[in-house]
């Protein structure tokens, strides 16, 4: 059972499917020596391939096989971690998957993404660029209905509000995490921002269970795709919902918003292009904590 559905019974109704296992906290040994930071190893929700998509697509996914869909649809720029996860627990749950796939800066590890992508058996689509991405869907949505396939369409990143519940659970199992003493409540819980879907369901998973940490949402594409209003919009409307579903859930949505301030200053050229302070952070995760970053 998840924790949203031991605390607000109600939402035991939400279509769900499990594939994430609660992840554990780490302390991180920092090389000056100064203060105290830890790492939630989202890394782990999952054996087969973690990351934190895999709790959005706990509940993307169960709503799609509510809807009673046979083929999923969603987008991501090339090394899309979203996209490939996607592809791969989809196609565990024999839904057929098509991608609708747009450059970005050529890594090797985006060309790995790539390939990777392929061989989980996903249909792709290319488009120039992401803005074609949504348009690029919704007319293959059309296609695939006058074919009478039944399809759901997951937008950029699985920020719907389905996604969004999935870290609202994360943001109650970090709180029964810190309140077991696992590690102290933060004073600052730093997360990449890029649709707002888990930004967004940190913070209403966290207020509700009464942690004041502030979020830090730190911007990995531009501010006209990824910014306040849009996180402020994905937790009015998560909090709607699950107010809808069980009366109980709290109305945080006020709190939840004042808790998140963006940090826009780590972004560089662009989504997916590497940083001189990004290649230090991944040798420093490497050499002092034994992280695997990118």
């Amino acid at each position: 059972m998840t924790l949203l559905a031991r605390r607000f019974p109600k939402l035991s109704l939400v279509p769900h499917v499990p594939l994430a296992q609660t992840t554990p906290v780490q302390r991180l040994a920092l090389p000056d020596g100064k203060g105290e930071a830890w790492v939630k190893r989202d890394d782990l929700t999952s054996a087969r391939y973690g990351g934190n998509k895999v709790r959005k697509l706990e509940y993307l996914l169960g709503e799609a096989l509510a809807q009673k869909a046979d083929t999923v649809i969603t987008t991501g720029a090339a090394g899309s971690h979203h996209a490939l996860a996607t592809a791969m627990y989809a196609a565990d749950l024999r839904l057929r998957v098509h991608v609708v796939s747009f450059a970005q800066p050529w890594s090797a590890h985006a060309e790995k993404q790539l390939r990777a992508l392929l061989h989980a058996g996903a249909e792709i689509h290319p488009v120039r660029s992401g803005a074609l991405a949504i348009p690029r869907m919704q007319v293959l949505a059309t296609r695939l209905r006058l074919q009478r396939r039944h399809p759901y369409v997951i937008p950029p990143g699985g920020s719907s509000v389905a996604g969004v519940i999935g870290h609202v659970e994360a943001g109650l199992e970090l709180a029964r995490q810190i309140e077991a003493r696992q590690l102290p409540e933060p004073d600052a819980i730093y997360v990449p921002l890029g649709t707002g879907g888990t930004v967004a369901g940190l913070a209403v998973g966290l207020a509700a269970a009464g942690v004041t940490s502030t979020i830090v949402a730190v911007r990995v594409v531009p501010a006209a795709v990824a910014n306040l209003p849009l996180v402020a919009s994905l937790i009015k409307r998560t909090v709607q919902r699950l107010k809808q579903l069980d009366e109980r859930f709290p109305d945080v949505a006020k709190p939840a918003r004042s808790h998140v301030v963006i940090d826009g200053d780590e972004l560089g050229p662009g989504y997916g292009a590497e940083t001189a302070v990004g290649r230090t952070a991944i040798r420093v995760a490497r050499q002092h904590a034994g992280l695997e970053l990118e």
